[in-house]
């Protein structure tokens, strides 16, 4: 089985599991790719990223079958099962049959859902997924329960030269301050240095696509992160992401430069400069800023 873009491939995976779209949010660089739909994005300044790994997260298993199980529908879209680490349950990923489940560039389908709990048993054992259906499994990440809060759905209609079936279908994606917010998060988990340089670039690209809505983002960041629990995960956020793009030599900077330039090498196209990128991210981190400000003098007034 093979593709002739990352584009084709995402909407067979989005049509092999469109029973579950209901109860997925398509995550990760994809997530990105489809925000260039949205009516509230502006018109891209910066090449995407392309991506070749589909991420579909869910709230938590077990969930529900569908009309057809996820391994049945797998199976018939022609994915093969490659089970990962000696985990117990192991970690999952689906890959078209027939390809090498190490080749570089490789297209995969990966299910997630929130790490709840200690992320170790007892025995002392990493916890690294959990059993969403019989013979599938989805890996536990840690805040991936903010892409799940008031998530958008973007229309597949606006890709380029998809099947006419698939232009009706509808994906759930993160809403974008979550996301930023996500990536800032996860940033400093273990486990994360190889792809740490494309989250910070993924940051940039979403700043950029709504630059003309930073305002309202950051206003339903600070709404949606408001209890408790969140607070904490709210502090953390603003002192990481003030760290990471405090300068146009900050590592979030830095590593979204390198990552961007890169991507567009031999393209003719002008990667964004440090400065430009300090500039772009800071836009969002100091409308989040401003709101925080706002919502403390609000809770002080009542």
């Amino acid at each position: 089985m093979e593709f002739s873009s990352p584009d084709e491939f995402l909407v067979h995976v989005l049509r092999s599991f469109h029973p579950y779209l209901g109860t997925f949010v398509l995550v990760g660089g994809f997530a990105v790719r489809l925000y260039e739909l949205h009516a509230r994005a502006a018109a891209p300044t910066v090449r995407l990223l392309r991506t070749f790994d589909a991420d579909l997260a869910a709230p938590g298993g077990p969930i529900p079958i569908a009309g057809h199980s996820l391994a049945t529908l797998a199976e018939a879209a022609g994915f093969q099962f490659d089970f990962r680490g000696d985990g117990r349950p192991p970690a999952m990923k689906l890959v078209p049959k027939g390809m090498k489940t190490s080749a570089p560039d490789q297209y995969t389908v990966e299910f997630l859902i929130p790490m709840t709990g200690a992320p170790a048993s007892r025995r002392g054992n990493v916890v690294v997924a959990s059993d969403i259906q019989a013979g599938v499994t989805a890996q536990r990440l840690r805040y991936l329960d903010l892409l799940l809060d008031s998530p958008w759905s973007v229309p597949l209609a606006g890709l380029p030269g998809i099947p006419e079936d698939a232009q009706r279908i509808m994906v759930r994606v993160p809403h974008p301050g979550f996301f930023i917010v996500q990536k800032v998060l996860i940033s400093v988990e273990p486990g994360r240095r190889e792809k740490r340089p494309k989250d910070m670039a993924y940051i940039y690209q979403v700043v950029s696509l709504f630059r003309n809505d930073l305002a309202q983002l950051a206003q339903d960041v600070c709404a949606g992160m408001a209890g408790p629990a969140r607070k904490k995960w709210l502090r953390r956020f603003g002192d990481l992401s003030a760290s990471l793009f405090k300068s146009p030599t900050a590592a979030g900077v830095t590593e979204t430069r390198d990552t961007l330039q890169a991507e567009m090498a031999g393209t003719g196209l002008d990667a964004p400069t440090a400065d430009m990128i300090c500039r772009g991210v800071s836009l969002f981190l100091k409308e989040f800023q401003r709101e925080g400000r706002v919502s403390r003098r609000r809770r002080a007034s009542v």
